[in-house]
C-alpha cells in the first residue's frame, strides 16, 4: 500500500539571553530545520514510526527495536506494523528522535553493544545515557543512514536504575 506524505517539518530551535554585572548582553537564537524533500520536490521518506509515552521498566530488560522491519514490535496495529498498520522494510533512517521524558525516574540507555546494532546514531560498542528530561534528535538528510536486515538494524534501549517514560520517532525509507 502506497503512503503519501502530506506534510513534514523537522526543526530544532535554541535561544538564550545572558547578561553579566557590567551590563554586557549576549542574546542569540539559532534554528535548523528541513522537510526532507529531494531535489525533485518529493519526500525522501515514506514511513514514520512513533512510540509515545511508553513506560520502559528495568524489569523489562532491553527494548530492541528492529529498524529494518519492526520485528515483533506492536504499537497497536499488530506486530511488525507501523502506526498506520503497514509493514516496513527500511533501507535508511532519515531522522530519529529519542526522548527520556522529564517525568522519568531512571536514565534511558541507548546501547550499541549488541549483535546487529544500528550504527547510524552511535558507533559500535558505545552507550549513551539520557537522564530525565533529555532527548536526542538527529536528522540525516535525504540520503539517510543505512539499515540492513540482521546486520545493522537493532536500536537497543533500556531503563537504568528505574522506570523511564519514553518517546521514539523515526522517519524512514
Amino acid at each position: 500500500m502506497a503512503v503519501t506524505v502530506n506534510r513534514s517539518r523537522l526543526s530544532f530551535n535554541v535561544a538564550c539571553k545572558l547578561t553579566n554585572e557590567t551590563g554586557a548582553v549576549f542574546d542569540f537564537g539559532i534554528s535548523a530545520g528541513t522537510s526532507l524533500r529531494n531535489t525533485n520536490g518529493t519526500y525522501a521518506f515514506d514511513r514514520v514510526w512513533a512510540l509515545e509515552d511508553y513506560d520502559l521498566t528495568t524489569a523489562a530488560g532491553n527494548y530492541d527495536l528492529d529498524l529494518y522491519d519492526l520485528g515483533t514490535t506492536d504499537v497497536g496495529a499488530g506486530p511488525g506494523d507501523d502506526n498506520l498498520g503497514l509493514s516496513h522494510t527500511n533501507s535508511a533512517i532519515h531522522a530519529i528522535m529519542i526522548e527520556n521524558q522529564s517525568t522519568s525516574a531512571g536514565d534511558l540507555r541507548i546501547d550499541t553493544n549488541v549483535t546487529g546494532a544500528w550504527t547510524g546514531l552511535l558507533p559500535t560498542g558505545t552507550t549513551l545515557d539520557l537522564d530525565a528530561g533529555s532527548f536526542i534528535h538527529c536528522v540525516f538528510g535525504t540520503t539517510g543512514k543505512a539499515v540492513a536486515d540482521t546486520t545493522n538494524h537493532l536500536l537497543r534501549l533500556s531503563a537504568q536504575s528505574d522506570t523511564c517514560k519514553i518517546n521514539v520517532v523515526f522517519f524512514s525509507s
